[in-house]
């Protein structure tokens, strides 16, 4: 039906115009650049006086992005009407690789400029060259972004010192939606399959609704391959550490209005290595065998598929992905660990109890319709979520005739979810957007375990934005929001067995709780551009969170975080008033960026312990979840600079500072001040065989974490040395790229304040090498 309102919209008007051009250097030398209209995945490349030509375009209202390796990128907005357009655009040298990246999937579709928020974009290149095995370890390099880890196979990202479900991920256009709100519960994103990542640091409740109150990970699909042509790709990893073995084959195309793309990838990883001997539990000195954690092996299994069409009119297209895992736990992180478990079996890749195991399914439909001179954009989602945990039961709370078997905890999530947004440009003067986000979440849960109950939850928001452009280098946008929210959480009652008996007494865990929610959010900010080189920007917004049904209902022992966890029927929505600052220099050969943030939180939602002791087997203290108004503040730093020709120095600093206002302690996981630098030189030693060799050199640099709340274990600092080359080479005239780094060169024995499994002592990975192998493949 949409197909159908699209062609019929436009069915009586002159679809045959033609955008032509030139696309020039700083010296009127023609650039083969690549012009690109986002809203048509269309695009073309100027020949080498830099010409171009685009025609079949309809009358309306267009985003073109302009790009070339070694140049600024360009953002235009580009209005037909009755007659064909020529575009002439002159392009400025940049050594630095970021200056030439562009923003596609925020909802304007225009460049950094004009965005008040601090964004970093990161591209294909950056995310392989980066791929540590998961998504939110490729992209913990960026200043300001950390991520919580259970393992090597299980994390998840930490945006200015906040995580879980205050960090939006929007995968093609629809809220990614799983089992966020636990430290073991990982994202489920293949690495493999992300092309480009846009990073919103800041409250962005506005536009994407209630979870975006630290900021929005925008994961974008590639750009459709041009009408003709098919291409192919070989990745292939190899982590010396925990024998990690990666491969993943894609493929792209596009048969005339027919795109069409797809992905498998299969990875699997032994038991990885420490550079420890033993560890201390509770007092106890226990022993790790070969320096290896027993039981922390995994096995991967994703795939991926679109197809769509991609017409004068728009575009439409159907994604389907699942991502499969099975991790090992390690077998000291689910109760009491004895030394008697910890003795190797003699297989590193075996996968036993404890383990969990995750299932998410998506599908996906984008459409990007033209009517008139707007934009229609409509996204409709679907996913389930399945996360499995296996263990040996407790005998004192099951009864004999378990019919779960070692199913510990089984949840069982669907979630349907649909967006749309409509645009108009304001003649040159800005646009204007009207959207509307919808969802619908049902989970159940299962398992000789309880931790979160049954429960439905619907939500959905309007919003209002506006960007003003007061003249090319002043950009005024400004928007409101307005929301609804409703949980049915069902009560659950748990019987209660002694030595596997029934005493006949039941457990009421939670009651029946229905809950509502009206929220409003707001934002307003500037860009400015000055001295040609310099960029001011300003945002000030209010954003919300709503409480999730486990901070509302839960009650049982999350053996994932060690701790008997009691949710808060009374809790209220969470309220922010942030502020955001950037200021940025760039030349041809420094970009230099620095971010404070402050931000004041009316009822922060946070775990903190009780005076209480749990009555629940393998547990201890109980936690309860609790609101206080707290502070946070801080920033980022940082620098890219071309030192001579060839040589490139990168720099980034991340501090966050918060506060409990009515303990007046520090806030719990927060991460601590970290300095990150990498040097980059591209050696001169092309040949007709091996080419584009680079080698690189990084280290990091965090400092002690002593500010900690009250119970949470301070952390000490650490060095970390890496370093790699990296080349290219053909085999006749087929491509090779290859890859190897080393990461923790030192073995350097430290704790990551973030991780799970810190709360045992347990220290992050050793030495580790990777080695990478990309072959592009063109078959037509």
């Amino acid at each position: 039906m949409l197909l159908l309102l699209g062609q019929s919209l436009i069915a009586q008007q002159k679809t045959d115009f033609k955008l032509s051009g030139r696309i020039i250097d700083e010296s009127g030398e023609g650039l083969m650049a690549s012009i690109f209209i986002h809203e048509l995945g269309k695009g073309t490349a100027a020949d080498i006086d830099g010409n171009f030509e685009i025609d079949k375009l309809r009358p309306g209202n267009y985003h073109l992005h302009i790009t070339h390796i070694g140049y600024k990128s360009q953002s235009k907005t580009l209005a037909i009407k009755d007659s064909d357009v020529e575009l002439s655009a002159q392009m400025i040298a940049s050594a630095i690789q970021l200056e030439s990246l562009t923003i596609e999937a925020n909802p304007f579709k225009n460049g950094p400029l004009e965005q008040s928020q601090t964004i970093l974009v990161i591209d294909r290149d950056y995310i392989e060259k980066n791929n540590a095995g998961t998504f939110a370890n490729t992209i913990e390099k960026l200043p300001g972004i950390s991520t919580i880890n259970t393992g090597v196979g299980i994390s998840k990202p930490v945006i200015r010192g906040m995580s879980f479900n205050r960090i939006l991920i929007n995968d093609r256009g629809i809220k990614q939606e799983g089992q966020q709100w636990g430290t073991d519960h990982g994202l489920e994103i293949d690495p493999f399959d992300v092309d480009r990542v846009e990073i919103i640091k800041g409250p962005a409740s506005l536009m994407y609704g209630s979870d975006g109150m630290a900021g929005v990970i925008n994961i974008s699909p590639p750009a459709f391959k041009q009408d003709g042509e098919i291409e192919a790709t070989i990745n292939s990893m190899y982590r010396s550490n925990n024998d990690m073995i990666s491969n993943s084959a894609s493929f792209a195309g596009n048969e005339g209005d027919f795109v069409f793309s797809g992905r498998f990838t299969m990875q699997d990883f032994a038991d990885y290595r420490v550079p420890a001997e033993n560890f201390t539990y509770a007092g106890f000195v226990l022993p790790i065998f070969e320096n290896r954690l027993k039981n922390t092996a995994g096995s991967e299994r994703h795939f991926s598929a679109m197809a769509g069409v991609k017409k004068q009119w728009g575009y439409s297209t159907i994604t389907i992905s699942r991502f499969q895992q099975k991790a090992g736990l390690f077998v000291g992180a689910v109760g009491v660990p004895r030394s008697y478990n910890l003795i190797p079996d003699g297989n590193s890749r075996n996968i036993d109890i404890p383990r969990q195991e995750s299932s998410h399914l998506k599908v996906i439909w984008n459409n990007s319709i033209m009517l008139d001179d707007r934009w229609l954009e409509l996204d409709f989602g679907y996913q389930k979520n399945i996360r499995e945990e296996y263990s040996i039961p407790h005998s004192q709370e099951v009864a004999p005739d378990n019919t779960f078997g070692n199913l510990a905890l089984s949840l069982n999530l669907d979630v349907f979810t649909a967006n749309a947004r409509i645009s108009q440009q304001k003649n040159n003067k800005g646009q204007a957007i009207l959207g509307f986000n919808t969802q619908f979440s049902r989970n159940q849960q299962s398992g000789f375990e309880f931790l979160l109950p049954n429960y439905e939850s619907i939500q959905g928001g309007l919003f209002y934005f506006r960007e003003i452009k007061f003249s090319p280098n002043l950009i005024f946008n400004t928007g409101a929001r307005i929301d609804g929210a409703f949980h049915n959480i069902k009560e659950h009652l748990q019987p209660i067995y002694r030595n596997s008996r029934p005493t006949g007494e039941i457990d009421q865990r939670n009651p029946d709780i229905q809950k509502s929610f009206v929220n409003w959010s707001a934002s307003s900010g500037l860009s400015w551009v000055f001295k040609e080189n310099y960029n001011l920007k300003i945002n000030l917004g209010s954003a919300y969170r709503i409480p999730t049904p486990i901070e509302l209902s839960s009650n049982g022992v999350h053996h994932g975080n060690f701790r008997h966890e009691v949710g808060n029927p009374k809790l209220e929505s969470e309220r922010s008033y942030q502020a955001d600052l950037n200021f940025a220099f760039s030349n041809r050969k420094v970009s230099v960026n620095l971010s404070p943030f402050v931000g004041y939180f009316d009822g922060y939602i946070y775990l903190a312990p009780s005076a209480r002791f749990s009555t629940l087997p393998g547990s201890s203290i109980l936690w309860e979840y609790r609101q206080n108004d707290a502070i946070f503040l801080g920033g980022e730093l940082s620098a890219d600079i071309n030192i001579v020709k060839d040589l490139t120095l990168n720099i980034g600093s991340e501090y966050v500072y918060n506060q409990n206002l009515d303990s007046r302690l520090p806030l719990p996981l927060t991460p601590p001040f970290s300095t990150f630098a990498a040097v980059e030189y591209r050696l001169p030693l092309d040949s007709k065989f091996i080419y584009n060799m680079r080698i690189f050199v990084d280290g990091r640099l965090a400092a002690d974490q002593n500010r900690v709340d009250r119970n949470e274990r301070t952390t000490a600092g650490y060095k970390l040395l890496g370093a790699g080359l990296s080349w290219e080479m053909k085999l006749r005239s087929q491509k090779l790229q290859f890859q190897v780094a080393g990461q923790n060169l030192t073995n350097e024995f430290y704790l990551n304040h973030l991780s799970r499994y810190r709360l045992l002592n347990l220290p992050e990975q050793g030495r580790n090498v990777t080695v990478n192998l990309k072959i592009p493949i063109s078959i037509r």
